[in-house]
């Protein structure tokens, strides 16, 4: 596809930055920089370095990395490539994508991340880094090594990264966008199965300090449900946002997870299959991705089920590295178990959920599960809608028991004094589909 090719100029402080960012029809472009800077506030990091020499501060240099496990050298090339900048070198098990080019800081890395902004505190960090580069570039034109220039640089070095005490973000700053949100699940994200609770899980992390990054997260999500779906998920643990305790004085974390299946099956997995992946945890979705469907047919509920279930969640995250040391399955094992994998799917369900989001484990006629509000019908005419049987309980002062009765019977809710409550109860399934 021809692409235009349009200047950006930020003049800052008297010195002009101009660089060339593609533009193409089909918005790929905005979505691959939304990708970048979700992954940038993942994986990032703005460093300024001191040069010395016989213990003298000679110059300064300014580098932007992102690192990645080695089995991902194929995405810092196509940032690479993106960016047109930069090199890549092997750090152990890590592959370093650097730009430590004053021309490429310059042209490249400043615009890109004034068009783009980060969301957490690198984006404090970037501005920290733009202006010492400023004063930098100031002291260069001025041809002085001067001690006031080189003082600014210090100081703004030494209250970046992990030496940073404000992290106050400008107002409204944080704006969430699909790719965005992909590019920092695929760098600090993750999908797997929790066997405790039988179900399979996302879970976002972040240093406590970005905590409004992940609240903004829940509520880009919340904002993709329908009005049914939101009066459930306001009222129950749909999307959990907590801190965590940690050990050995390492900074505190706020973890996001996610666990309820349905929701899951039906809107997260259509909203992550709209979307394209560019790193290995693509792999890490896909059998997240069908562990969950197994699950919400209720497939686990059988021994064998839940054990093929669990040999695949083995195989995932940090297991399929490949400088993971234990051995793989040998091939015809292998072959076999991927065999069961497809049979256990093309077997019969264990689950029927009926219309109103009750799921029944057939073999016990017992529900495992439900997923509905109730809708209640009042004599003045009005609709109430009540996000769990104890809630409608209480605003009708009458006992859980009760309530459950007149869901199923249909019949009107009715006082101990006879007079009518409700002229109906109906169970109204959620969490069904996406939002058109």
């Amino acid at each position: 596809m021809k692409r235009d090719k349009i200047s950006i100029n930020l003049k800052l402080r008297g010195i002009t930055f101009s660089t060339f960012i593609g533009k193409n029809n089909n918005n790929s472009e905005k979505n691959f920089y939304d990708w970048f800077r979700g992954i940038c506030d993942a994986e990032g990091n703005f460093t300024i370095r001191i040069r010395r020499k016989n213990q003298k501060i000679y110059g300064f240099e300014f580098i932007f990395r992102i690192s990645l496990h080695k089995d991902d050298l194929k995405t810092l090339e196509l940032i690479q490539n993106k960016l047109n900048c930069g090199n890549i070198r092997l750090d152990r098990n890590t592959y370093v994508f650097k730009v430590s080019s004053l021309k490429d800081i310059e042209t490249i890395i400043i615009p890109l991340f004034q068009k783009y902004p980060l969301m957490t505190k690198k984006h404090l960090d970037y501005l920290d880094f733009k202006k010492a580069f400023l004063v930098y570039k100031e002291r260069q034109e001025s041809r002085e090594s001067n001690n006031e220039h080189r003082a600014k640089i210090i100081k703004l070095k030494n209250g970046m990264n992990d030496k940073r005490i404000n992290f106050t973000l400008p107002e409204n700053h944080i704006l969430i966008t699909a790719n965005y949100l992909l590019g920092y699940i695929e760098g600090d994200g993750s999908f797997y199965f929790n066997k405790r609770y039988n179900t399979v899980c996302i879970s976002l992390i972040t240093l406590t300090t970005d905590r409004v990054l992940l609240e903004k997260i829940k509520e880009f999500l919340l904002n993709q449900l329908d009005e049914n779906s939101l009066i459930l998920a306001l009222n129950t643990k749909l999307i959990n946002v907590n801190n965590k305790n940690v050990k050995n004085n390492r900074k505190p974390i706020t973890v996001l997870e996610i666990g309820q299946i349905d929701y899951i099956c039906n809107y997260l997995i259509p909203f992550f299959d709209s979307l394209e992946f560019k790193t290995k945890k693509y792999l890490d979705y896909l059998d997240f991705r069908r562990i969950a469907f197994l699950i919400l047919n209720g497939k686990h509920l059988s021994k064998k089920g839940r054990n093929l279930i669990i040999r695949l969640a083995d195989t995932m995250n940090n297991s399929r590295l490949s400088t993971n040391k234990n051995k793989s399955l040998p091939e015809q094992e292998n072959f076999n178990f991927r065999s069961e994998l497809e049979l256990l799917e093309k077997s019969e369900p264990l689950i029927k959920i009926n219309p109103e989001g009750r799921a029944l484990v057939i073999s016990e006629n017992k529900w495992i599960r439900s997923t509905y509000i109730i809708e209640a019908n009042v004599p003045n005419g009005n609709i109430l809608y009540f996000p769990t049987d104890i809630s409608c309980a209480k605003a009708f002062s009458v006992s859980n028991i009760t309530i459950s009765r007149r869901l199923n019977d249909k019949k009107a809710l009715v006082s101990k004094e006879k007079n009518v409550l409700a002229l109906s109860l109906k169970r109204i399934r959620v969490y069904l589909k996406t939002k058109n």
